[in-house]
């Protein structure tokens, strides 16, 4: 008489493990990472990758008008902060108050508003960003 074997949940847990592991196994991307990403829908109705350069002593571009969901991303900073606040000084409580590490800084503008940008070593460095809802 032939009794058949129950298989143990972990030998099935590990079947299931390797199945899974194979199947994204060789799977390669090509695409180097970037500082921004694209500008693309987001999905909530902003856009991803507006990007503003800090070099040369100014804000590039000065003024943006995004929609809310929107992620803008500072790079190119050398010496500077991202802060908001204008001439070098921040408001009371600043949504980005950053000092340039080598890495850009992301901010996610995620409420509709007028927010003034400055840079505290550089007190002539300002822009705007107009956030529309």
């Amino acid at each position: 008489m032939h009794r058949s074997r129950p298989i143990s949940l972990a030998a099935l847990l590990a079947g299931i493990i390797l199945i899974l592991a194979a199947c994204g196994a060789g799977t390669t991307s090509s695409a180097a990472p970037s500082a921004a990403p694209p500008a693309t829908d987001d999905g909530g109705g902003g856009t991803a990758g507006e990007t503003v350069s800090l070099d040369d002593d100014e804000f590039s571009p000065s003024s943006l008008t995004i929609p809310v969901g929107t992620t803008v991303t500072f790079t190119d900073g050398e010496d500077h902060t991202v802060t908001e606040g204008s001439n070098g000084t921040a408001v009371a409580e600043p949504i980005v108050d950053e000092q340039w590490s080598g890495e850009p800084i992301v901010v996610s503008f995620d409420e509709a508003g007028t927010f003034n940008i400055t840079c505290k070593i550089h007190p002539e460095m300002n822009m705007t960003i107009t956030v529309e809802g």
